[in-house]
């Protein structure tokens, strides 16, 4: 399927689970007209056992990820809640403190022969970190500057005895079934 879409930033913080039960979040948001671009990258380990002068055993399984977002802005208030920052009336206080984990999710949409369909991504457990801040004179021509935000990909273990996951997605025919399906991974009535 070819992508032909990106939209709809959805985010809330864990506020427990995943060590073993279903997670949950609190402060559940969608935010509009943010999102230029997703790009995710998952990492696996590779180690390999060698015996008698050849590979006997591989272990290859996934062990989290990175994902970087480039947004045409970034809210204070969005900015806060994702790096764990405080905002009032017009200030945004900078703080030590640790960036809070959160579910994230946005849609993509997709088209295969003429038929567009919609595909959710939810990822249970993202620590965003500080995003890097740029900004240029207007010289002869104006130049867009735009955000970005990278997160590290964590894994949850939602069942005692289960596997850890990493993310989930879910495909639909309409936009507004991928946004029901979203807005319940985010706690979001």
């Amino acid at each position: 399927m070819a992508r032909i879409g990106l939209k709809g930033l959805t985010y809330a913080t864990l506020s427990g689970g995943g060590s073993g039960s279903a997670c949950t979040y609190t402060g559940g948001a969608t935010v509009a007209d943010m999102l230029i671009s997703a790009d995710v990258t998952l990492t696996r380990d590779d180690v390999k056992l060698s015996a008698d002068n050849h590979v006997v055993e591989r272990a290859n399984g996934m062990t989290g990820g990175q994902i970087s977002l480039e947004l045409a802005k970034l809210p204070d208030n969005v900015k806060a809640a994702l790096l764990g920052y405080t905002v009032s009336s017009k200030q945004l206080t900078v703080t030590e403190d640790e960036a809070p984990y959160v579910g994230f999710g946005y849609i993509v949409c997709e088209i295969a022969g003429g038929t567009k369909s919609y595909k959710g991504y939810w990822f249970p457990k993202v620590q965003f970190g500080q995003e890097n801040d740029s900004a240029r004179t207007k010289g002869e021509s104006t130049e867009f500057s735009t955000d970005t935000l990278t997160g590290e990909i964590l894994g949850v273990q939602v069942a005692a005895s289960g596997s850890v996951q990493f993310y989930y997605t879910d495909t639909d025919a309409t936009e507004a079934a991928v946004r029901t399906w979203l807005n319940g991974k985010a706690g979001i009535s």
